[in-house]
């Protein structure tokens, strides 16, 4: 592909992708206005939004943008519930808007944050194949891929923190690559890219630089922002690290690392830690001069936990029952009333899905296994999505994307590649969720993960036939 070639292909893909997140931005803002307005009862509706979740970011984006205290619910008056990344990046609406912004504005944000990942796709594309020619083949397959996913597209448009989320997670990504590189942790793209598929090397060929402070400012920045979005994201570097390390050490062939490098990494791991406090520290020292307690994303693992662990878990979230534990501990407090009611409930809710799901192994055993079907399933489990059109184009552009991500997965790693550490987020999130509540909502930052891996499946398969062709 020559150069003019690549700069017209993404021209295309960056414009395409914009008008049609653009088109579906006022579609779905009309249908959600027109429903809302005529009162008619439909699954998942709530207000102007469609989601529940989004009310509650937008009263927080309200608070944030004039100062207000930052709660939301009348009722409940949650405090720590939410963390403050989705909401101020709302804020700025209602300083343009007043009041009341239009809710048309909060989704075209998110379309600007879906164009951005569809080109962050093909960056982090070409990163993870440098040096080949087919880099840029692979980064123009894996953007149309992004540009054109339905479940993308839709994200782009809700009014969630999943979008913005998806853009820090594939600057972290590509963040990770680069640092494990430089730890020799991950091979040099060409074990990828080559035709002979039994390579086994020993290390890294193209050396690179050893890391700096800047990448573990960077890291940990990016890192810190993932959290700030999304809380269950907390224990991801730390997830990626360890697999990598895992990987790294099983393979016998290999040479173990030399001490220095090990002192190294080790220093660049508390470095990254301590980057870590120090970036979460303004939400730590509200939360503690709130609440007594050092909390350092929010008090909503509780309420999360019961939702997929309890005697009414069906494996999709329904709350209801937060009401009558609010109740319950207003009425007969579970520790010292000294203590901030938020903590309590959370401890309250935690220790009644923990003691639940030890109580009942085999029934736990079977909500992951659920859990796990809705959140990979072809077909959607959400009543939201239960119209035959809605099931039909999520099933038809998933389940390709999928398999053929799985192939370009375990083909990497079976070259002894890098491609296959794009899988790493789909498996934390997997994991995270066969113990919390399942939906397809959850999987769709995991999509551009499968993009990439689709487009090296497809092109390192064409590159091994036109190989074998010549010889």
């Amino acid at each position: 592909m020559t150069k003019n070639t690549y700069k017209i292909a993404w021209i295309f893909l960056l414009t395409a992708s914009a008008l049609l997140r653009l088109a579906t931005a006022f579609y779905w803002n009309s249908y959600v206005e027109s429903v809302a307005s005529q009162n008619v009862s439909e699954p998942a509706q709530d207000g102007p939004f469609f989601f529940g979740d989004s009310d509650s970011y937008w009263k927080l984006g309200r608070a944030l943008a004039f100062a207000r205290p930052y709660q939301f619910d009348e009722i409940h008056r949650w405090q720590v519930f939410r963390t403050p990344g989705y909401p101020a990046l709302l804020a700025p609406l209602f300083w343009i808007f007043g009041e009341n912004p239009p809710v048309l504005a909060a989704r075209l944000l998110g379309v600007c944050f879906g164009v951005v990942n569809v080109y962050l796709v093909g960056i982090l594309a070409c990163a993870l194949f440098s040096g080949f020619e087919s880099r840029k083949l692979i980064a123009v397959i894996a953007g149309a891929c992004a540009a054109f996913d339905p479940t993308l597209v839709f994200q782009s448009v809700c009014v969630l923190s999943e979008e913005p989320f998806l853009t820090f997670a594939l600057l972290l990504n590509l963040t990770i690559y680069r640092v494990a590189r430089k730890f020799n942790l991950l091979p040099s793209p060409e074990y990828d890219l080559n035709e002979t598929p039994n390579a086994q090397p020993s290390v890294c060929r193209n050396a690179e630089s050893k890391p700096t402070v800047a990448d573990a400012i960077r890291l940990a920045a990016l890192s810190t922002a993932t959290i700030y979005l999304r809380p269950s994201s907390a224990y991801y570097l730390l997830f990626v690290a360890l697999t990598l390390v895992a990987l790294r050490f099983a393979r016998k062939r290999r040479a173990l690392p030399a001490r220095p490098v090990v002192k190294r990494f080790l220093l660049f791991a508390v470095a990254v830690a301590l980057l870590h406090v120090l970036f979460l520290s303004p939400w730590i020292i509200r939360n503690y001069a709130l609440t007594g307690r050092i909390i350092a994303t929010s008090l909503q693992s509780g309420a999360s936990l019961y939702d997929g662990l309890s005697p009414t878990a069906t494996g999709a979230s329904d709350m209801t029952f937060v009401d009558q534990f609010f109740q319950d501990e207003l009425n007969s407090p579970s520790d010292d009333e000294n203590i901030h009611f938020e903590v309590r409930l959370d401890e309250r809710l935690k220790t009644a899905a923990l003691t639940w799901a030890k109580a009942h192994p085999l029934q736990t055993l079977k909500l992951a296994a659920i859990k796990f079907y809705r959140l990979w399933a072809p077909i959607p489990r959400e009543k939201a999505f239960s119209r035959p059109l809605f099931m039909i184009v999520l099933a038809c552009s998933f389940t390709p994307v999928f398999l053929l991500g799985l192939c370009g997965a375990i083909r990497s790693l079976n070259r002894n590649g890098a491609a296959w550490f794009l899988a790493i987020l789909p498996l934390y999130t997997t994991c995270l969720h066969v113990i919390f509540v399942s939906s397809i909502r959850y999987r769709v930052p995991c999509m551009a993960s499968f993009d990439i891996l689709v487009a090296f499946f497809l092109v390192s398969l064409w590159q091994s036939r036109e190989a074998k062709s010549k010889s």
